[in-house]
This record gives C-alpha cells, sequence and structure tokens, in this order.
C-alpha cells in the first residue's frame, strides 16, 4: 500500500534530542525541492498539538517565517504504526548561532544587529496578529541566508516537539528577542544551556548578578542607551530602569526598536564636494542664460535696428510664423504631495500585492519636495538590486491637477540608479502601466529626464527598477531621493 511520504526521498536524519522525532532532510520528488520532514506516532501525546500547530503556521504568509508546506496524517501499515509529518521548506543558510561561533562570538554592530533583530521582530509579529506564536525563539532558530535575508524557522513546531521556553508564549517570544540583540551586541548569551540543546555549540554565559543579568552596557559600553533600555524593559531577567514599564507585546517591542532604528539611521547630508559641485552646474546654467539672452538681444538690434534694417525687416515678414510649441516655455510647478509607491509589497500581510496603496517609509516621502536637498525620502534596504523579487520602489508626486509634464530634475543621494519617469491621470497598481516620459540608466546622483513631447497628468511616477548599493550597508540595497523637481509647458 502507498503511503503519503512516498513522495519524498529521505537524505539526512537530523539532530533533534527526542529519539521519539523523526527529523528529516528530504527532497519532494513531485515539487523538485528540498524539504523538512518532522514525524511524530499518532499516539505520541504531542502529536494532534503539532498537527494543529503546523496547520495555524501554514496560513500566516510573510517570507521571513520558514513556510509549513503540508501537514500530513500517515496511517499505519505492516512496518510502522500511524504518524503525523509536518513538511516546512528547507533553507539553506546559517542560523545566527553558527554565524556568531565562525566570528569567535565577535559582536555585531549596533546596525546590523538592529537591522536583524528588526526583521525577527515583523514576522513575529504578523504571526501574533493571527495568534500564532514562536514559543523557543533561538539564536538557533534565526538564519541567515547567502542572498542575505533573515528567516526564521521552527515557529509553534519548536516549542511543541522540543518544550517551550515559558509557558505564556508571548512573553518568551518578547524575551527572546530583547535576548536576540543582546547576544548579536555583546557576543555573550543570556540564553540558558538548555536552549542549545539542538547544535553542539556553547555561547560564551552572559554575566549576572546574583539573579539578574548584567545590562548589556555593562559588556559592551558602547551600546547606545536607548537600546539598553529596550533590552532591560523586555527581558524578565534582567532589572528594568526605574520608571519604565515591561514591554508587554511583540508590537511594543517593534515599535520602541523603530524609533531607535530611526534615530539611528538618519537621512545622511550630501558631503561638501558634493554640494559644492551641484551648485556648480547651477552656476553654469545661469551664465548659460544670461548669454542667450545677450545674443537675442544683439540679433534683434541687429534685425531691427541696424543700417540694413528695412530688408531685414522684409525678409523676415516673408518667413513662416514660428509654431507655437517653439514660443512655450518649460518651468517648475509645485508639488502637492508625494507618497511612497511600493506597489508589489504586502504591507497588510493579506498575501496579495498592496496596488498602488503600496507604503514604504511613507513619513520621509515629503522630505523630497522640502526644497532642502539635505534631507529626503530613502527606500527600505534589501539584500537584492530588485528589491528581492518586487521589481522595485518608488514615488509618486501630486500636482494637484493635469498638466503638460516635459521633465522631471532629479537629485539622488551619494549613488546614482536606474530611474524611470512616468506621468498619467491616475495612480496606477502596476508601473508598467504608466506612460512612460523618460529613463535613464544608472549614472550621475544629478540627473534631468527630459522628453520633447510632454505627457498630460496629474500625477508623476519616479521608478527605480533596480536599487544601487547602499553607503551604509555595503551588502544590501538602497535608493535615496534627495530632491524632485517637475517641469511642464506654459
Amino acid at each position: 500500500m502507498s503511503s503519503p511520504l512516498d513522495r519524498y526521498r529521505l537524505i539526512d536524519r537530523l539532530l533533534v534530542p527526542d529519539p521519539a522525532v523523526a527529523y528529516w532532510r528530504a527532497y519532494d520528488m513531485t515539487l523538485e525541492r528540498e524539504v523538512v520532514i518532522r514525524i511524530v506516532e499518532a499516539s505520541d501525546p504531542r502529536a494532534s498539538e503539532l498537527d494543529r500547530d503546523a496547520r495555524a503556521v501554514a496560513s500566516v504568509q510573510d517570507r521571513r517565517l520558514a513556510q509549513v508546506l503540508d501537514a500530513i496524517d500517515v496511517p499505519a501499515d505492516a512496518q510502522a504504526p500511524a504518524r503525523i509529518a509536518v513538511v516546512n521548506e528547507w533553507i539553506p543558510g546559517e542560523s545566527l548561532l553558527s554565524v556568531m561561533a565562525n566570528r569567535e562570538w565577535e559582536p555585531f554592530t549596533v546596525q546590523r544587529a538592529v537591522g536583524i533583530v528588526t526583521e525577527v521582530a515583523q514576522a513575529l509579529l504578523l504571526a501574533h496578529e493571527q495568534r500564532v506564536r514562536h514559543g523557543r525563539l533561538l539564536p538557533e532558530s534565526v538564519l541567515l541566508t547567502d542572498a542575505a535575508e533573515v528567516r526564521v524557522i521552527g515557529t509553534a513546531i519548536d516549542a511543541v516537539i522540543l518544550g517551550p521556553l515559558s509557558q505564556d508564549r508571548i512573553r518568551s517570544d518578547i524575551d527572546s528577542l530583547g535576548g536576540l540583540l543582546y547576544l548579536l551586541l555583546t557576543g555573550r548569551s543570556p540564553f540558558g544551556p538548555d536552549a542549545f540543546r539542538r547544535q553542539a555549540l556553547t555561547a560564551p554565559a552572559a554575566p549576572r548578578h546574583r539573579a539578574h543579568l548584567e545590562p548589556a552596557a555593562h559588556v559592551r559600553a558602547d551600546i547606545p542607551h536607548e537600546l539598553d533600555v529596550l533590552i532591560s524593559r523586555s527581558m524578565t531577567q534582567m532589572r528594568r530602569p526605574r520608571g519604565t514599564a515591561r514591554i508587554r507585546s511583540i508590537d511594543e517591542f517593534l515599535g520602541a526598536l523603530t524609533r531607535f532604528r530611526a534615530s539611528l539611521d538618519p537621512v545622511s547630508v550630501r558631503p561638501h564636494r558634493q554640494r559644492a559641485a551641484a551648485l556648480t552646474v547651477r552656476v553654469v546654467i545661469v551664465l548659460a542664460l544670461i548669454a542667450a539672452v545677450a545674443l537675442l538681444v544683439v540679433a534683434w538690434r541687429q534685425l531691427y535696428i541696424g543700417p540694413d534694417a528695412a530688408p531685414r525687416r522684409a525678409a523676415a515678414s516673408a518667413r513662416t510664423e514660428p509654431s507655437a510649441s517653439a514660443l512655450v516655455a518649460s518651468v517648475a510647478v509645485p508639488i502637492v504631495a508625494a507618497h511612497s509607491y511600493d506597489p508589489f509589497g504586502d504591507g497588510d500581510g493579506d498575501g496579495r500585492h498592496d496596488g498602488a496603496a503600496g507604503r514604504e517609509h511613507e513619513p520621509q516621502a515629503s522630505r523630497a519636495i522640502d526644497g532642502n536637498p539635505a534631507t529626503g525620502w530613502r527606500s527600505a534596504r534589501y539584500a537584492m538590486a530588485d528589491a528581492n523579487g518586487k521589481g522595485g520602489v518608488g514615488l509618486v508626486l501630486d500636482l494637484g491637477t493635469d498638466l503638460p509634464v516635459d521633465s522631471v530634475d532629479l537629485l539622488l543621494g551619494q549613488v546614482g540608479a536606474a530611474v524611470r519617469i512616468s506621468v498619467a491621470q491616475a495612480v496606477l497598481d502596476d508601473p508598467a502601466q504608466w506612460p512612460v516620459l523618460a529613463k535613464a540608466p544608472a549614472g550621475s546622483p544629478s540627473v534631468t529626464l527630459r522628453s520633447p513631447r510632454p505627457l498630460d497628468g496629474r500625477y508623476v511616477l519616479v521608478w527605480f527598477p533596480r536599487l544601487p548599493p547602499s553607503l551604509t550597508h555595503p551588502d544590501m540595497h538602497q535608493v535615496q531621493v534627495s530632491e524632485v523637481v517637475v517641469h511642464a509647458r506654459r
């Protein structure tokens, strides 16, 4: 008799400190991909909870959480009793525990540590909103992939098989987020030795003062005070500072971490050399305009005032009148509002693209039109130039009314980027649907995109299909828009 497990070819049996659990790396011969399979007998007291929690995790759609592909009831046969099998995607990568061990427990930079834990917290928040808890979040539960992605494994399932870190799983997840920050920032583990049963690695233990952990800032002096307070408020093993309350939800933790991250990573100010270059360009343009006006005056005087003015006027009157378009000037027009544009993101976590409603760092968008090049909007950081497969991000500028747009001046951060300018009468869900005015490859941070034929529309899309490398995180990709000016025909 065939078994539902026949489609999987077992490759390696993985280490789990429980002989009642079979934990396999396998190959799905139907879908042709590697998977992880956990198998327990149906009579095991954990079986029903494992099946229920696996199905709950499968409903949470976030790439950062390892996906549950199937929960299978395997009937009994001559060789084995009835079993429950949970199939997860296989994620190639290194756990944070292994990464730290390979670094010989050297701490991460504050920016990198905060970035990793922010990704984990965002994924857990989405799970908690659907009443799914991890319950056993440890450094071995967080993987860093070759593409620099942060992935979380074992959500809910590890807590069933290996036991939760605490009976209050919400409290456990908050404690673990604070613990991950502590470990990454100090190279010392606040997790007990029993927490590392799956991997044969022993992290240096965090120092203690009697029953409590020492604050992270006592281990590493340059940890910012706000971050040290957040860690202390998150972990029940630590004394929190007087006058502060314990963090009680993932949402509260993430909010505090996000506020700290915003203060840590402000929009960069262009160096003096770049500002001087931009000023030089403007001076050259002004001088060229003055020269052009002077030439026109000389030509007019020669045509109408010179000794042979009459023949010249006669010749001029015989010529064809210039077209109306030749007399039309292009002027900078007011921009009523600016919005971030992330149509292929899934900010609400419903499993579908957000379309025109998609937003990315929306509070910064207005800085791109405030007339101050020292401020600006910047995208999120991505492991891949195509925004991790989304195909780009951008800004939408609202002109308030339909105008014949013919050019856009764009001042980026310190790194240029490929850009496409489009104009439409409505904000469309797909950037490919917007009529294109002009586009340019990656090059100078200061660029003017111009078209001889204007496009009428109220909305201007500044779209970045590929993001340049981040200056602050060279292994990531990010674009910054310092200022945008839109020109239209009068």
